[in-house]
């Protein structure tokens, strides 16, 4: 406005009534919001914001898809018969685009729960949603769609939804598939971590390093059944002992947790239960876990009825336990005081560095082996130094253990090692072959599979 528009008789009135009209479409605009919101989401709950996805705890949620992504133990009678085994597992994801449905449907396609990001467009919550899967990307899977082929299939604009393992999800035994996040706040993590570990879970899943700490969160007695559990080489026969225990599970949900586990991944731990069990053979353990104490079945043969009678006969308080896990003792405090010098580098003189050139000696067979393979750019890589470093310190007298790592950016890693993401941690035992571990990262757990490993 010019000095003469502003002294023009009743332009304050027209300033005052263009304020007053921008004033009102911003309150319709708010309202409209508010009414979406009420339309899309109906009851508050505890983490911050509305919830239209059901009950809380192991139970989940149910949307629109559950029909559809039923899970494969519906796919298969008692018998495990028909149906296809799909993909899974393998090294840790990044937050991944979901472009098309064939994306999104593979995406779900694995032994572990899949959250997924829905938004119409991009934005401040579609970023604040990727800071949150990138700061607990160790702990869950992430992937966002702006897809409007995948939101309008689902009914979703702006929203982060958990997915349990479609293949570990039961109808018949009144599961649901899904679990809507009610918070609208992604940025605070510690809410939607929380909301994850609840809803997560199935009735019966797949025990792996990632999903045993949230076993142990829920604090339930943890049953666990160890066979040759491979999805991809074995759906059938995997499904026929799933629904076995979905069986049993779906008796004593709230008293105990269920899960299967692969015993190639968990050799280690079966010993704790009276076991012996060998990867590859047609074998099936049951151990319960309640506290420090590990019980047993034992070489009874297995069945829904006998894991029952096992169950049951825990609950009356008639079994054994096979042993009491001893408290982890950290090691003693260098004479120098803390594990960081001034500088706040940590102390790694206890573990070895391994290059091309000595990685044959660091990994002799005449020694038990912990190999890491890391980047230095690595987030994740960050994160596990200070406990890879206490781990080391662990077993600093043990000449029969060797604690080393490999920098797999800086080298090209050799022949015979199967490295397919940062961190990867080989053990390879005295006189064996390389292996992955998969147990979780931290210097207690590394060190009681080693000292159940080792030769």
């Amino acid at each position: 406005l010019t000095p003469s528009q502003r002294e023009a008789p009743g332009s304050s009135l027209d300033m005052r009534s263009t304020k007053l009209v921008l004033l009102a479409v911003a309150l319709l605009a708010v309202a409209s919001v508010r009414v979406a919101r009420a339309d899309d989401d109906e009851v508050m709950d505890d983490y911050g914001g509305d919830d239209d996805e059901g009950g809380m705890g192991m139970g989940g949620g149910m949307g629109d898809d559950d029909d559809e992504y039923g899970g494969d133990g519906d796919d298969y009678d008692e018998d495990g018969e028909d149906g296809e085994g799909g993909g899974g597992g393998g090294a840790r994801e990044e937050i991944k685009e979901l472009i098309s449905m064939e994306d999104f449907d593979e995406f779900l396609d694995n032994e572990d729960a899949s959250v997924v990001g829905f938004f119409a467009e991009g934005g401040d919550a579609l970023e604040a949603f990727k800071e949150a899967a990138s700061s607990l990307q160790w702990e869950y899977r992430f992937g966002f769609t702006t897809s409007e082929e995948i939101l309008a299939k689902h009914k979703y604009k702006s929203a982060a939804v958990v997915f349990k393992p479609p293949r570990f999800v039961s109808e018949k035994a009144g599961e649901k598939l899904k679990a809507r996040y009610p918070g609208a706040d992604f940025k605070n993590t510690e809410s939607l971590k929380i909301f994850l570990r609840d809803k997560s879970l199935s009735l019966v899943g797949q025990l792996t390093y990632k999903t045993k700490e949230r076993y142990t969160a829920i604090g339930l007695p943890l049953v666990k059944v160890f066979f040759d559990l491979d999805y991809e080489l074995n759906a059938k026969g995997s499904n026929y002992f799933v629904n076995r225990v979905r069986k049993v599970a779906t008796e004593y949900a709230g008293k105990l947790s269920f899960a299967v586990a692969a015993t190639k991944d968990f050799s280690y731990d079966t010993a704790d239960y009276g076991l012996t069990m060998e990867a590859g053979k047609k074998q099936v353990g049951v151990g319960l876990d309640d506290g420090d104490k590990r019980y047993g079945m034992g070489d009874k043969e297995f069945s829904a009825e006998s894991l029952k009678e096992f169950v049951e006969a825990f609950l009356k308080g008639e079994l054994v336990p096979t042993k009491v896990v001893e408290p982890y003792s950290p090691p003693p405090p260098s004479p120098g005081g803390d594990d960081e010098d001034e500088g706040g580098e940590v102390d790694e003189s206890f573990v070895t560095v391994a290059t091309p050139e000595n990685l044959a000696t660091v990994a002799a067979t005449d020694k038990n082996v912990m190999l890491e393979f890391y980047a230095p750019w690595c987030g994740h890589c960050k994160q596990l130094k200070p406990e890879y470093a206490k781990l080391g310190k662990a077993f600093e007298g043990d000449d029969d253990v060797v604690i080393a790592k490999f920098d797999a950016d800086a080298n090209t890693v050799p022949e015979g090692y199967d490295v397919q993401g940062y961190p990867t941690i080989l053990w390879v035992p005295k006189g064996g072959k390389a292996e992955t571990y998969d147990g979780a990262r931290n210097a207690e757990e590394m060190t009681a599979f080693i000292l159940k490993s080792k030769k």
